[in-house]
């Protein structure tokens, strides 16, 4: 899973630049091995907690509602993400890429006028898109049908944007508990929403875009968990806040464009499959589509430890490949194996409705995986080698073909042909980036001496 990578680049970039001097005393293999896995075994306890919390979630609600509100509620959060995704401008990964360099009484005015322009961005994008919501298909017509819904999505793709925001800041500063702390409350305070509206007798799509919308507004509670101290008098007036715009403003639509090229496919899968199915069979699809994320992070927090530890050291770079290829590509294996057999008792855990309709949905979905895990070698074999742009080209090409592999299967063959197709096209795509990691795999690449 190619996502989250500028949590991890602001490590070179701003704290030991982008091709820092190699130290006199290079640790042995055994230090390496340490290092890297302690790294993943971090980013794993930090992922599991917000994904167990995050599937206890679903379960409750899969058992109390019925698969066409939860459907319909999934189609609606999904196109928050999606709107997320495109009207954020690039300002959550600018601020986890600067914020923490830049001076302490800055950092308030900062953060709040990015925050203003990535919610001002969303809130336009949702408007249109409730405007246009009766042409969208069965699952996204709810978001328009009355006020109080469409005030609901609105707000929680507001939120949305707020919160992803939020969390990268955090890790930014390095305050990564406080963005474990905003999701965990989220998905906690979901679910206590949830039990309280079945407890008085609502059990609505609209009751779901309400625990979903609430819960995002009242973690952004958390924000003091940041820190910002405040600015100095008259810091945060508007000439001040249009010269950090104008300082601020080309760099972040860059970081936009890469995180796009890299990153959106995801946002795109859930769109289409909006658009494509109808609520029933796609509350079948999101659950499926759940699962196999949750269990594919695995090898991608893999690929992340391997990013976290190279630091543009190209020999570190092969040995590290050597070490997490292979068993990024055993794990990966060995999920797609299990999900093969068991898939129908995963699927339990959310009702039998949901493992007799879904199963083949995730037999599929896990196919991509093996994709995934060159995907994001090659991303990170790229960040490494300092060869983003064309990392950024290639993933967007890439990023493409899996969205248009998606979108026909989808439309010919509904949710069982929009994840064959999704699984045929990033194969194709992992076929065409496999020979850079071979290369990176097989030999060290040549590390020019230093000058003097």
């Amino acid at each position: 899973m190619v996502k989250g990578w500028g949590s991890l680049s602001r490590q070179r970039t701003v704290e030991g630049g982008q091709n820092p001097a190699r130290p006199a005393a290079q640790p042995g293999p055994a230090a390496e091995i340490r290092r890297l896995f302690t790294t993943f075994g971090f980013l794993v306890a930090k992922q599991g907690a917000t994904a167990v919390v995050g599937l206890v979630y679903w379960a409750v609600t899969t058992h109390l509602f019925s698969a066409a509100d939860v459907g319909l509620a999934s189609a609606a959060s999904s196109t928050a993400f999606f709107l997320g995704a495109i009207g954020a401008l690039g300002i959550p990964l600018l601020l986890l890429a600067e914020l923490n360099s830049m001076p302490a009484a800055i950092r308030r005015v900062t953060f709040s006028t990015g925050v203003s322009i990535a919610c001002l961005a969303v809130l336009i994008l949702a408007l249109g898109t409730l405007a246009i919501s009766p042409l969208l298909g069965q699952s996204l017509e709810i978001i328009g049908a009355d006020p109080v819904t469409a005030a609901l999505f609105v707000l929680g793709s507001v939120a949305t944007i707020a919160a992803l925001t939020f969390d990268d800041a955090a890790i930014g500063l390095h305050r990564g508990s406080a963005q474990l702390w905003r999701g965990t409350l989220t998905s906690l305070l979901k679910l206590a929403i949830v039990i309280v509206l079945v407890a008085v007798g609502t059990r609505t799509a609209p009751g779901l875009l309400f625990a979903w919308a609430v819960a995002l507004v009242v973690s952004l509670a958390c924000l003091p968990m940041l820190r910002l101290p405040p600015g100095p008098a008259g810091g945060g007036d508007l000439g001040h806040r249009a010269g950090l715009v104008r300082r601020y403003g080309v760099l972040s639509l860059k970081h936009h464009i890469l995180n796009l090229s890299i990153n959106s496919v995801f946002y795109f899968v859930g769109v289409i499959a909006a658009l494509l199915i109808p609520p029933r069979q796609l509350a079948y699809f999101s659950t499926a589509f759940l699962l196999e994320s949750t269990a594919m992070v695995i090898p991608y927090l893999l690929a992340l430890s391997l990013f976290a530890e190279i630091s543009g050291d190209q020999a570190l770079l092969h040995r590290h490949v050597r070490r997490t290829l292979p068993l990024g590509m055993a794990l990966c294996l060995g999920i797609v194996l299990v999900a093969e057999v068991a898939a129908p008792l995963a699927l339990r855990i959310f009702g039998p409705e949901y493992a007799a309709n879904g199963t083949t949905a995730l037999r599929l979905l896990v196919l991509v995986g093996p994709a995934y895990v060159i995907k994001d070698h090659y991303v990170a074999i790229r960040r490494a080698q300092g060869r983003l742009t064309q990392a950024a080209k290639m993933m967007a090409i890439g990023t493409s073909t899996e969205a248009a592999g998606a979108a026909l299967g989808g439309i010919y063959w509904g949710a069982t042909g929009l994840c064959l197709g999704w699984a045929v096209a990033s194969s194709c795509e992992a076929l065409i980036l496999l020979p850079v990691v071979v290369r990176v795999f097989r030999r060290e690449t040549p590390v020019e001496p230093a000058a003097g």
